[in-house]
């Protein structure tokens, strides 16, 4: 019986220490279960000329700054032999990433930096033209989550929109340096932080199983220091 609290206190005063350290790094590594992208199930219509916003947002809310986001049109041919699909705007690396753009779209179209902050990945369309109808996909890389919307370019529609776009904090394409963060994000809301908690109980509640298979029941209630740790 000493001997193998021995045992225990040697593993748990060395390598057992790092064992469990690394195990609460585990436990508590952010949990990206259950995001999912939320577009617009109605069209989008727009009259020639109008600056049209493409709504789409991460549900629960997730902060997207530094994440790459990718928005093209799966309607139209690819125009090179090593392009997949043609791409309206791509966010990567905290800016615009211009090459991988198709020219008609470079001068044209933003993200709100303020909206990435909350999970808003909505794309900024300015002065439509018939050639920008069709389906619009955006994708998240990290999450590997799309959403599709369409677009439709109307001349006999009229406008109703009363939001200026530009007053919104956009990325655009002009180069610039990357300005620093002000703020801490937004925090995730309610339900995040619900099912965060879940994934939690569960993540731990398995490494509990793990360790107590590895090392045995006996260390856990026979070993002095582990003990005293209670006390």
């Amino acid at each position: 019986m000493s001997e193998t609290a021995g045992l225990c206190e040697i593993f748990f005063s060395r390598s057992g220490f790092w064992t469990f350290i690394f195990c609460l790094f585990l436990v508590w590594t952010p949990v990206k279960g259950g995001l999912h992208l939320i577009g617009s199930s109605q069209p989008i219509v727009a009259a020639p000329g109008d600056d049209v916003i493409l709504p789409c947002r991460v549900d629960p809310e997730w902060d997207a700054v530094g994440k790459t986001v990718e928005w093209s049109r799966p309607d139209l041919r690819p125009t090179g032999p090593q392009k997949r699909v043609e791409y309206v705007f791509v966010y990567r690396f905290r800016k615009t990433d211009r090459d991988m753009m198709m020219d008609t779209y470079i001068q044209r179209t933003s993200l709100s930096q303020d909206g990435l902050r909350r999970g808003d990945v909505s794309l900024t369309i300015r002065n439509v033209s018939l050639q920008d109808q069709g389906r619009f996909r955006c994708f998240i890389p990290r999450l590997g989550v799309e959403a599709e919307l369409l677009l439709v370019v109307d001349p006999n529609f009229v406008s109703t929109t009363t939001e200026t776009v530009s007053h919104r904090n956009l990325i655009t394409l002009t180069p610039q340096e990357e300005t620093s963060r002000n703020g801490e994000s937004a925090g995730p809301n309610s339900d995040s932080l619900g099912s965060d908690k879940f994934y939690f109980v569960l993540r731990f509640f398995d490494i509990f199983l793990l360790l107590f298979q590895v090392i045995g029941p006996g260390c856990f209630f026979l070993s002095p220091s582990f003990s005293s740790s209670f006390l």
